[in-house]
């Protein structure tokens, strides 16, 4: 009997250095290689925000066509289905008596419980339906696709036996602060206890594809998807790129056609217009980066408001998985081997560990990542409030560099690090609005949006995180005229984003224009 595997693709989106494609490739001769956009997507998600905004939801199909492609050129097929995967992988399973099961270990909580009611489903389908090889049969892969280190490695040196959520009661808990974690993996590559995987170099051909169309399998056929805008309704938003092919990396500014917005505000070199989702993307853009200095440059420019050169941008490919952590550490140390390491070149490593930890950090707090109280029960002294956390959104506070921000994150998907530190601050400490709104407006809007990094940070921020400063004192809490007279003292970012007219002083307006009770304060 043919041994068929079925890969459940999620942030994952590459051919190379996949490690679930590469066990495939040793343990089936057929593969069906399956990615599901989920109905809830295209709703509202956490704390009535859009689940997923045009940007993003961009992004992923430019991803995902890619990869189509890809695949096509070594003679597979990505399947791609419009419906919850606990519904359309059981039929599948069923179907074409799938006996191997491959996925990235994801680290939330709603990524694992959709595993852990797959593996239910299908076992409690197996005694009914002789199609259906029992759970005990199937054999279930969950790899380190998406991390830097693998769980076994990061269990001994957490001294954790279940880093998995379910012992986040022992007595010692999860490593409590990013310093600690940075020693601990320092200390064990420096002493060799830690050896970092290389990326995965997949030298067999891939498993043959099974043959699979809607004209043949009608169960699925209403949900089959060919169009991947039209399945994921991306409308036509101009400052987002629409071509078929990605942008080249010319440096060169260009003008963004849209009546709706100023065209005068916006530059590409500060959108996202630099982003095109896929791995290819992914790959030139790596290259393009390691080519020439930049790299030892990356510490003095990194907290930079704005500027394409100014961070390395890989965030938005390593959260939708076309490229990964191993692959941008292999091109690191191939540059430092050329061009020597420095303190500069070093930060790009210190990055990835701060990536690193919050995808273990979620891992095994799981729910409580999205707790008000977060990991320790420290509730904060905010709520939410309808119009201040509008103005917030709306770019409409006092504050004219937050305002900056948030009209680029609305207008992109993205921000800068420092740019999300500032409008965080600003939500959680002077509008005193409850962090997980923001938390959630930020995973509907971020085209570089990974469930661990955001309400992870989200949390250190509130206060009620991994920083261990903030234990007992609140959050961190930024200064908004000092962050401006640091970072924009000639606001020069600001009126990129707000117009060239616009104020950079602070507004003495009140914060409110109507009470907790709905009547306007005058």
């Amino acid at each position: 009997m043919q041994k068929t595997g079925l890969y459940w693709l999620g942030n994952d989106l590459r051919q190379h250095d996949n490690l679930c494609l590469a066990q495939a490739s040793k343990s089936v001769e057929y593969l069906l290689i399956v990615f599901c956009i989920e109905p809830k997507w295209l709703g509202m998600g956490r704390y009535q925000q859009p689940h997923m905004t045009q940007h993003r939801r961009k992004f992923l199909a430019q991803s995902l066509q890619q990869l189509k492609q890809q695949l096509s050129y070594e003679g597979q097929q990505l399947l791609i289905f419009a419906g919850d995967p606990l519904i359309v992988l059981p039929k599948l399973i069923a179907q074409y008596e799938v006996s191997q099961i491959f996925r990235s270990r994801h680290p939330a909580f709603d990524e694992q419980q959709q595993w852990r009611l797959l593996r239910a489903s299908v076992n409690q389908a197996s005694p009914t339906n002789p199609q259906v090889p029992s759970t005990e049969a199937i054999k279930w892969h969950e790899l380190d696709n998406l991390s830097l280190i693998n769980h076994h490695d990061m269990q001994l040196l957490t001294g954790l036996g279940h880093l998995n959520g379910k012992d986040n009661n022992a007595p010692n808990g999860f490593i409590p602060s990013f310093s600690k974690f940075r020693r601990i993996i320092e200390t064990a590559i420096k002493k060799q206890r830690l050896i970092l995987d290389s990326p995965v170099n997949i030298s067999a051909p891939l498993p043959k594809p099974v043959a699979l169309s809607p004209s043949n399998y009608a169960q699925l056929a209403e949900i089959w998807v060919d169009d991947i805008e039209q399945a994921l309704e991306i409308t036509k938003l101009d400052c987002l790129n629409n071509s078929s092919n990605p942008p080249k990396h010319t440096g060169a500014r260009q003008s963004i056609n849209d009546e709706s917005f100023d065209r005068n505000i916006i530059s590409s070199n500060d959108s996202e217009a630099g982003f095109f989702g896929g791995e290819r993307s992914a790959n030139e853009h790596l290259n393009h980066y390691f080519s020439d200095q930049r790299a030892h440059q990356y510490k003095a420019v990194r907290n930079s408001l704005g500027g394409w050169e100014n961070s390395t941008k890989f965030s938005a490919w390593l959260a939708n998985g076309c490229l990964s952590a191993r692959q941008v550490i292999d091109a690191l140390h191939t540059f430092e081997q050329k061009h020597e390491r420095s303190d500069s070149s070093y930060w790009i490593f210190f990055e990835l560990l701060w990536r690193e930890y919050f995808f273990w950090y979620a891992f095994y707090h799981q729910q409580a990542l999205f707790r008000f109280s977060g990991i320790d029960r420290r509730r904060p002294l905010s709520s939410f409030y309808p119009e201040r956390f509008k103005s917030w959104t709306d770019g409409t506070t006092p504050y004219p560099l937050v305002n900056a921000c948030m009209k680029q994150l609305n207008l992109t998907g993205y921000i800068s690090n420092r740019g999300r530190q500032i409008v965080a601050s600003c939500l959680v400490n002077e509008l005193n609005v409850d962090w997980r709104y923001g938390a959630a407006y930020f995973e509907a809007q971020l085209i570089d949006y990974d469930v661990a990094i955001n309400w992870g940070n989200w949390q250190y921020l509130a206060g009620v995180g991994a920083d261990p400063r903030s234990s007992g004192h609140g959050g961190r809490h930024f200064d908004l005229k000092k962050q401006q007279q640091r970072f924009d003292p000639k606001g020069s970012y600001i009126r990129q984003w707000l117009g060239p007219e616009a104020s950079i002083e602070h507004s003495h307006l009140a914060i409110d224009h109507i009470d907790p009770t709905g009547w306007p304060i005058r």
